[in-house]
């Protein structure tokens, strides 16, 4: 690719041959740099397309996606280490800090304190995996709320044109990092359960069960209430974290990139949900008749299953109700190319007016218009094709097309 520079407040030519394969690119995106001081910027593309007559070859043709121009302004920022990662760290921390404490007043300090048991042994894999568990469904849920807030903020506005509260948005663009952080304490979580029988002081209480059956002369120990509870949650958290494995999966780039837009929102959409059902049973098996066992309130707290499965229940309940029909079709609508107004919102007339001053930028080409290149051929070159592009994303469909792509303004759930 080579680039003239501008002479004259000219704009550049630049020729791009196609050496490149397209698939190669498909997942980069267009970034964005301070054209300040070259507002009239023109691009000047040329492509060239071996044996044009030739059909069988148009599969074997090749285009360029991606351009960029590296700023003076960009090569002195300072890059920041994992951006995206800060606040669904920070909150992962907050939630296991908050978890282990909790846990450990219950499980350790309560029993020194009330009958003198020395029960700190059961910190490095009792009281962990016992807030493992708590902080990977509380981080699931935390996944699906803010698409929720979002659709109930969209049917209280009627529109789907008007921007998200700055909290609200923050939160959407970081559920990928809540759901990668969900499934790593689910996955730490079954690592831990599967340790139990190694442990040795599982060892000594076992031995103290089978001296106990001994010493009371029972010959079957067999609990059929228990045998079925231990069966049934532990079905259900090995089906969750399967599917949470395909979620974190999907979420890599090259992966995502092969499937279809439905693909993508079958899968992150509706088995994610699917994922936030099966580890909310897996918790109320988990506890099965413990909800009303008065001698889990410890010092007057409820046991940790109970804080655990707060979020998932409203997020589920909440879902439910969104997909009732006369609120799922009214979603859709609003969602959908032509927008609605709630007759009795306050932003009724707000939107109507908002939304004709985007119609009128959109007959401009201003927002998400979708134009074609002006083509020139050059005569000594007739698979040439030379084209005038404004700034925008650049996608070559063919070896002879050019396609600009802006940006849509609404937000994508």
């Amino acid at each position: 690719m080579d680039s003239s520079r501008t002479i004259g407040g000219q704009s550049p030519d630049v020729d791009g041959f196609n050496t490149t394969d397209g698939d190669a690119l498909a997942t980069q995106q267009w970034k964005s740099r301070d054209f300040s001081h070259s507002e009239n910027l023109d691009l000047h593309l040329e492509c060239v397309r071996q044996e044009p007559d030739n059909i069988d070859n148009i599969d074997k043709a090749s285009y360029f996606d991606l351009f960029e121009w590296n700023s003076p302004i960009d090569s002195k920022k300072k890059l920041t280490l994992f951006p995206k990662w800060h606040l669904p760290l920070k909150v992962a921390a907050a939630l296991t800090l908050f978890i282990f404490i909790y846990t450990f007043i219950r499980e350790v300090l309560h029993p020194y304190v009330m009958r003198s048991r020395n029960e700190f042994y059961r910190i490095p894999v009792l009281v962990v995996n016992k807030v493992l568990p708590v902080v990977s469904i509380t981080l699931l849920s935390l996944v699906y709320l803010p698409g929720i807030l979002a659709a109930v903020l969209q049917l209280y506005r009627g529109t789907k044109y008007q921007r998200f509260p700055r909290w609200l948005d923050t939160w959407m663009l970081r559920r990928k990092q809540f759901g990668l952080l969900s499934f790593f304490f689910g996955v730490m979580h079954a690592l831990y359960s599967l340790s139990y029988p190694m442990r040795r002081s599982y060892r000594y209480r076992l031995l103290n069960w089978a001296f106990q059956q001994v010493k009371e002369n029972k010959e079957n120990a067999w609990i059929e209430h228990d045998v079925w509870r231990m069966e049934i949650y532990v079905c259900l958290g090995i089906l969750s974290l399967a599917i949470l494995a395909v979620l974190a999966v999907v979420s890599i780039p090259t992966i995502a990139s092969s499937l279809s837009w439905r693909e993508f929102i079958f899968i992150q959409s509706k088995m994610g949900y699917i994922a936030l059902f099966l580890c909310t049973a897996h918790a109320f098996v988990f506890a099965w008749d413990k909800w009303v066992d008065v001698n889990q309130f410890i010092w007057y707290t409820p046991p940790s299953f109970m804080l655990a499965v707060i979020l998932p229940v409203i997020a589920l309940v909440c879902k439910a109700i969104l997909l009732l029909p006369c609120l799922n079709k009214r979603v859709q609508k609003i969602r959908s190319v032509h927008p609605i107004t709630c007759p009795g919102s306050p932003c009724a007339a707000r939107s109507s007016n908002h939304v004709s001053k985007l119609e009128e930028r959109v007959s401009s080409n201003y927002i998400f218009a979708s134009i074609v290149g002006r083509r020139r051929r050059s005569p000594s070159y007739p698979s040439t094709g030379r084209y005038s592009l404004r700034s925008g994303v650049l996608r070559l469909t063919d070896c002879i097309g050019v396609r600009v792509t802006m940006r849509r303004t609404e937000t994508s759930l």
